[in-house]
């Protein structure tokens, strides 16, 4: 094999990351695996640790750590860019140079959510990373690219508007639970005092605008993959590899509603609701409806109040992930 970097950030899952690593170790020096090992010590540096590696010839990554890790380590893949109005332009996939998809990712799920690694087919488990990291087969993964006002930035799987700011803002007051149960709980805290914000959302497939939605929202999610918070089953058609991202909207909704729905969501049932917006596309552009500034994350990562737009569109074959070959997960 030729370099294989081990990333691993200590701190994700509440200290899980730094705990697995000694048998990680093991694991890997029992499949006869040479590697460089290296930790992230602050945020945004899984990218820089990216960069490094493929600059000394690096051809498989294991990323240890969770979607905010992967987000990290995703931006050592691409170019950085300025803001630019999409709404009228052809898509950049048939302009601009394909990104960069050197070395190939192994993932050792330990966050909190994990909503990456639900797309990837191949279990959860060091043995499971280790095998991926040896025998993986590449597949390529689309990423999505999100512009603002003075701002830009890729996402692996989710840029949210709305409640989900509120709810990642006080996920760390219940660390004690885990995954969907803390999103939940999160969720519930954040429902009870969150105003819903008006936005104007139009949605392009190719150079056809297929949507346009003015509400009043408690949620604007647009995803690469079927799930958000650990598992919440936002869009359960999502795929990676489809060239789409997948927009979700929830308008502004009694409890008594939001209550009434949330079993079907969880159970990924694409069954039609009033106030819920479901479709496919590839651009989107994200307004405040009043002109202020939004915030936003991107996965799980809060930007606070510094756009009144978001401009978004896919990447096809951004990453290559490595996944068991099928029979073998």
């Amino acid at each position: 094999m030729g370099g294989t970097w081990v990333i691993a950030n200590p701190n994700a899952g509440g200290g899980r990351g730094n705990r697995v690593l000694a048998e990680l170790e093991r694991v890997l020096a029992g499949r006869g695996v040479t590697y460089t090992l290296r930790r992230t010590e602050a945020r945004g540096h899984a990218g820089a640790l990216v960069r490094e590696a493929r600059a000394a010839g690096a051809d498989r990554l294991l990323i240890v750590g969770g979607d905010g890790t992967i987000h990290e380590a995703a931006s050592g893949f691409f170019p950085d860019g300025g803001p630019r109005d999409i709404s009228s332009r052809e898509p950049a996939s048939s302009q601009e140079p394909a990104l960069a998809r050197e070395p190939a990712i192994a993932i050792l799920p330990v966050g909190t959510g994990n909503d990456f690694h639900r797309m990837v087919r191949a279990p959860a488990g060091i043995e499971n990373a280790a095998r991926a990291l040896i025998e993986g087969i590449p597949r390529e993964f689309e990423v999505g690219e999100a512009r603002w006002q003075g701002g830009a930035a890729w996402f692996v799987n989710l840029i949210g508007v709305g409640i989900d700011v509120e709810v990642l803002r006080r996920r760390e007051r219940f660390q004690r639970f885990t995954g969907l149960l803390q999103y939940f709980a999160a969720f519930a805290a954040a429902l009870r005092s969150y105003a819903p914000v008006g936005l104007r959302v139009s949605l392009w497939s190719g150079e056809r605008e297929t949507l346009k939605v003015e509400a009043s929202v408690l949620l604007c999610a647009v995803t690469v993959g079927p799930s958000i918070g650990g598992g919440f089953l936002l869009s359960p058609n999502a795929r990676p590899d489809d060239g789409l991202l997948d927009l979700f909207i929830v308008e502004r909704l009694g409890l008594a509603r939001i209550l009434r729905y949330l079993p079907g969501i969880l159970r990924g049932s694409t069954a039609k609701r009033r106030g819920i917006w479901q479709a496919q596309g590839t651009r989107l552009k994200i307004e405040a409806a009043d002109g202020e500034r939004l915030s936003f994350e991107l996965d799980g990562e809060l930007i606070e109040a510094s756009t009144p737009f978001l401009e978004i569109e896919v990447r096809p074959a951004g990453l290559r992930i490595l996944e068991l070959p099928e029979g073998k997960a």
